[in-house]
Order: structure tokens, then sequence, then C-alpha cells
């Protein structure tokens, strides 16, 4: 259980082809107030003409909304912990405000303009060299016998705007479930290792000089005011 929150998944479905499917005939997830709009009707020529759609439901985690929205609103920090931890290789930079280039040591490139937040939900449309994608994350956060849990559903719509990206992914299929699994098992571990040990994760990151100070100082309070689950060590009479 290894990586950073939704960026696998997002370059996954862009930067490589992740699979078969097809696009629903509602724009699920899509709130109403992003449909009147330039932006919405992009999101909706990318939904009604994907060559592949999926979702993944109810994956259930151990986390505090408080870490995972940090993590979801800063994904080029995200990036930074993925890769001086070596979960992951892609670089994600800010660009703008809501907007990070994404870039992979081989090649591999796209834009993410974050069009939509809000307590319970992320919109993410992606620009990649053959093709462009939307993602919707909706989550939740609960209390459950004195654990503290996140809730996630995930949609995925990728439209190739490239004959020969579209007969790519018209052939890989099963890879979604795959690329998905994958995500949703990283983000669990990351979002457990800050719930389970925050203090020995925020030191675990004091160690690597290369994290942006500003934002690693932001997190480091965040993990500071969190209860440990660690149990206390043993200390022989």
């Amino acid at each position: 259980m290894r990586r950073a929150l939704l960026i696998p998944f997002i370059l996954a479905f862009i930067i490589s082809p992740p699979g078969q499917g097809h696009a629903g005939d509602e724009l699920e997830g899509i709130p109403n107030s992003l449909l009147g709009d330039s932006v919405g009707s992009e999101l909706r020529e990318v939904i009604d003409g994907a060559t592949f759609a999926g979702e993944k439901r109810d994956v259930v985690f151990k986390g505090h909304r408080v870490v995972y929205e940090f993590l979801l609103d800063h994904l080029d920090f995200t990036s930074q912990i993925a890769r001086v931890l070596d979960l992951s290789d892609y670089v994600i930079e800010q660009t703008a405000e809501g907007t990070y280039e994404a870039t992979t040591p081989r090649g591999g490139w796209a834009l993410l303009h974050v069009v939509y937040t809000d307590d319970e939900k992320r919109v993410i449309l992606a620009q990649g060299r053959y093709g462009r994608a939307v993602v919707v994350l909706q989550y939740t956060a609960f209390e459950h016998q004195g654990e503290s849990y996140v809730i996630n559903d995930l949609y995925g719509y990728v439209r190739a705007d490239h004959l020969i990206f579209d007969l790519l992914l018209s052939f890989m299929g099963g890879i979604l479930e795959y690329r998905v699994a994958q995500v949703f098992t990283n983000v669990a571990e990351l979002s457990e290792r800050a719930y389970e040990a925050p203090a020995s994760f925020s030191q675990e990151l004091s160690t690597h000089g290369e994290l942006r100070p500003s934002h690693l100082r932001e997190f480091a309070k965040i993990l500071k005011r969190l209860p440990s689950q660690e149990a206390p060590a043993y200390l022989p009479m």
C-alpha cells in the first residue's frame, strides 16, 4: 500500500491507456453549477464522448479528513512526499491556483485543472498529449467505534482525441480495475500511516530536505494535532 492519493489514477488515465469502457448518459457526480459554463461544456464533451469510463465505489480506509483534504489540496506536495518515500516517480508542479502540470520520467505529461471543490467532492479536468479525462472524487469521513474513516467513490472518463490512442484504448482491456485498485491501496496506506502514527510520520518527513518547507510546516502542524494510535513504549520496571 504505497503512493499518494489520486495522482497515479489521473496520470494513469491520461499518460497511459487505462482500459476499455464507455460513458453513461448521466454526468455522474458533476455539480449542476458547473454545467452552464464553458467548463461544463468541456466536461460534457469528454464524458459524452468517452472512449473509456469506469468507477470504484465504497472504498473505506482509516484516516482523518483534515489530512486527506490537505493532500488533495496540495497535489504538488503530495507528489513530493510520494517521491521522497520512494512510492512514485510522478512529478506534479503547481502552475496556477487549482492547476498543476504532471510529468513522468518517461515523457508522460498532463495538465490537471481542479474545476470544482467542496466538502465532499473534487472534479478534475485533465489534458494529456493524446486525450482528455474527467475524474470525479466523492468522499466523506465518519467515526465508528472510536476510529476515524474515509469512504470514497471515484468516477473516471477518458476521451481519446487521437485515432491511434482511441484504438489503443479499445484493445487495452482490464487495466482500469488494476489501476484503480492500486491507487486506493496507496491512498489507504498513506492515510493510515498518518492516522496510526502522526508524530512518527511527521518526523520521517522532516528528514527529507527536498520537501517544500512551507507545506511541510503546515502539514506538520496538522499531524501534531492528531491523536496517535501508537501503543506506548514498554518500560521495564
